[in-house]
């Protein structure tokens, strides 16, 4: 009974040590590395792949992999407990964006669902691209001898490889509306967080109560900043697809017009 409640509360499944995880360092690049490795390889061998016959079979086992994931971290809570001991799943419900994408993911690898695809794009790369960049709020106190370091790394990296996938191999685009889908999609989403937030001392859903800097104290004036920041980011995530598009596709016989009638 020891050795099982060591290991599994205080050890590979426990909540880690303050500072056990170093910002940028070698435990941040080594995951970044492999995901641009795997974004090369795709790319190199987009055509080879795309008439692999095992390719559907692939997307399949990426959506499993995905789902084991997202479904550990519950698995984990149930079975350990939160970081207050508490084994009540109602803080850790897919409200977040990150877990939210995960999800969409899922299908969206799965099905090639260009309405899913046109969701995710901006939800999954600005939501868990920012995560990303700034793993250490949320995994601060655990580096690779914990399991929460591999299961933020595997949530966040996988859902933007897919969608990253699916653009390269099978030539998705994200339509400008999506982002007014997206952005109604995250609106709706305050409601539940709101509602469990308020009901929740340790909830802390879309990291609306995180303590920022730059974000008022009130409630209210929280959701207004952050949905604005969102809505922006989303637009420069456009605007730069489109760029790029625009350069890679330009030719003598095709009008910006043209392009931006196949973006939306």
């Amino acid at each position: 009974m020891d050795f099982k409640y060591e290991f599994y509360s205080e050890g590979f499944f426990g909540y880690g040590e303050e500072g056990d995880y170093h910002a940028y360092g070698l435990h941040f690049f080594i995951p970044i590395l492999l995901f641009a490795a795997a974004v090369v390889f795709t790319v190199l061998k987009k055509d080879k792949i795309r008439a692999w016959k095992g390719e559907k079979t692939l997307r399949f086992v990426m959506a499993f992999i995905m789902m084991i994931i997202e479904m550990s971290y519950y698995w984990r809570v149930l079975y350990v407990g939160n970081e207050n001991d508490g084994k009540s799943l109602m803080t850790r419900l897919p409200i977040q964006l990150c877990e939210w994408g995960a999800y969409c993911a899922i299908f969206m690898i799965t099905s090639l669902s260009d309405t899913l695809f046109g969701l995710i794009f901006y939800i999954t790369l600005i939501g868990a691209g920012i995560a990303v960049l700034f793993p250490q709020t949320v995994i601060s106190d655990c580096g690779p001898g914990y399991f929460n370091y591999y299961h933020f790394w595997g949530e966040h990296l996988l859902p933007i490889f897919a969608v990253i996938y699916a653009m390269i191999v099978h030539d998705k685009k994200p339509g400008y509306r999506f982002i007014w889908i997206s952005y109604a999609a995250m609106l709706l989403l305050t409601i539940p967080a709101t509602v469990l937030n308020m009901k929740y001392e340790d909830a802390n859903y879309l990291y609306l109560k995180q303590d920022i800097s730059f974000m008022p104290d009130s409630y209210g004036w929280r959701i207004v900043v952050y949905s604005v920041i969102m809505l922006l980011l989303f637009h420069i995530l456009w605007g730069i697809w489109y760029l790029i598009e625009r350069k890679k596709r330009k030719r003598p016989d095709k009008t910006d017009g043209d392009i931006i009638n196949e973006a939306t």
